[in-house]
């Protein structure tokens, strides 16, 4: 696993070499039991954010900003990673978009120790383990 400091490198370099804009956005969806499962990422000015929702109630939608050391290429080889040092968030995302891995993994009691404004409703983001998505990768000039 790669430590913090070469995530951030690596999350500097593709936002300097134009692979990550900021208004990027990553939405990748996968069935769950019957329901339609979304997970939206979205690349803001300095962090990524993301978002969830089932079965298109984006009203209802869980946010979470992740780690600002959060590595991101994001095609053609897919690929997100963010991980917090106290292990509440452990986010990943592989494989190319029509056929991706996502694993989410958030802990709402080790994580309000860190960020007083979230809720237990953050739990919900998880995928429980390895979870096959198919995403689509839309904003400010698309993520290449």
């Amino acid at each position: 696993m790669l430590s913090a400091t070469h995530l951030l490198l690596a999350s500097w370099l593709a936002l300097a070499s134009g692979l990550v804009q900021p208004g990027a956005t990553v939405t990748c969806r996968g069935p769950d039991a019957g329901e339609t499962r979304t997970w939206e990422f979205t690349r803001t000015e300095a962090r990524w954010q993301l978002r969830h929702w089932r079965d298109g109630r984006t009203q209802e939608a869980v946010r979470l900003l992740l780690p600002a050391s959060t590595n991101a290429t994001l095609a053609p080889q897919l690929t997100l990673a963010g991980r917090t040092s106290n292990g509440g968030i452990d986010v990943a995302l592989r494989g190319v978009a029509t056929a991706a891995v996502l694993d989410v993994y958030v802990n709402y009691e080790l994580e309000v120790n860190v960020d007083a404004s979230l809720t237990p409703r953050i739990d919900e983001l998880n995928t429980n383990g390895p979870t096959g998505v198919r995403c689509e990768i839309t904003g400010a000039g698309d993520v290449r």
